[in-house]
């Protein structure tokens, strides 16, 4: 890491080839944006660059807590040809297996191959329309991508395969969830409850949370309780229990749902 005392010690310039992701830092835990990108290392005197030192890959450089990891750049380019030419042998040797087409593209996501990254996703996808997880995976690398419209044309696909596959019945869900239309998603969501072995409490949290937006604070109430049952550390999460007070209020509850917490709860 550079390090620089009044002016005089080590410093990174320049930024080439910057790739821009979401992701929770290994360093503070925020799930925030990350960035990826070459610079070179420098000597400095008054934060003035004189000496270079090498070029240097960064990886992983946290938008909160600005701590990364770093590589030198040659080691990082030798990995990344060794990975995609790995990746693609794979692919060459069972063409007709899409999962491999799946593994080549995270590795050119990752090494910052966006036009050969998107190619292989549209070739991937013509070659195996029917097939679920390649729509819901490749749906799912679009939407990390930020494109929203391939993303949602994926999953619209997969939900026409199978509408009652779980995966796809989550997508569904949280579609109605972000129209605002909570009962419908909560009848879309019966087949996820506990102790479905697809059950995920984050889901059930915004689907309380969705009931206490449109104002239907007893179905909140309801939600939340459920999952307080099945997962009671969520009970304990401060925005959580807010939300809960919030909807406790609304309703002019006395009694409360959450378990006490220190002496005044």
């Amino acid at each position: 890491m550079p390090t620089t005392i009044n002016g005089i010690g080590t410093q990174y310039y320049g930024k080439k080839h910057p790739r821009i992701y979401h992701d929770r830092c290994d360093s503070c835990g925020s799930h925030c944006q990350m960035t990826d990108y070459e610079t070179g290392y420098y000597f400095v005197v008054l934060f003035i660059p004189l000496i270079p030192m090498g070029k240097k890959q960064i990886l992983g450089d946290c938008s909160n807590c600005r701590r990364h990891r770093v590589m030198p750049l040659h080691q990082w380019n030798q990995l990344r040809e060794e990975a995609i030419d790995t990746g693609m042998a794979k692919l060459a040797e069972a063409p007709d297996e899409p999962q491999r087409a799946i593994e080549l593209l995270g590795t050119l996501t990752v090494f910052n191959r966006p036009e050969e990254a998107m190619d292989l996703a549209s070739a991937t996808l013509n070659s195996h329309q029917d097939d679920i997880d390649v729509q819901l995976g490749i749906g799912g690398w679009y939407e990390n991508q930020g494109r929203k419209a391939e993303a949602e044309e994926c999953f619209q696909r997969a939900i026409e395969l199978d509408p009652e596959y779980p995966p796809c019945v989550r997508i569904a869900a949280i579609n109605l969830l972000e129209a605002g239309q909570p009962k419908a998603a909560g009848q879309q969501m019966e087949s996820l409850r506990h102790p479905s072995p697809n059950y995920e409490p984050a889901l059930f949290l915004m689907l309380a949370q969705s009931y206490a937006g449109t104002g239907d604070h007893e179905a909140a109430l309801r939600e939340y309780a459920d999952v307080f049952a099945n997962v009671p550390e969520a009970a304990t999460d401060k925005a959580i229990r807010k939300q809960v007070k919030k909807s406790e209020k609304s309703l002019g509850r006395s009694d409360s749902i959450l378990p006490r917490k220190g002496l005044f709860g």
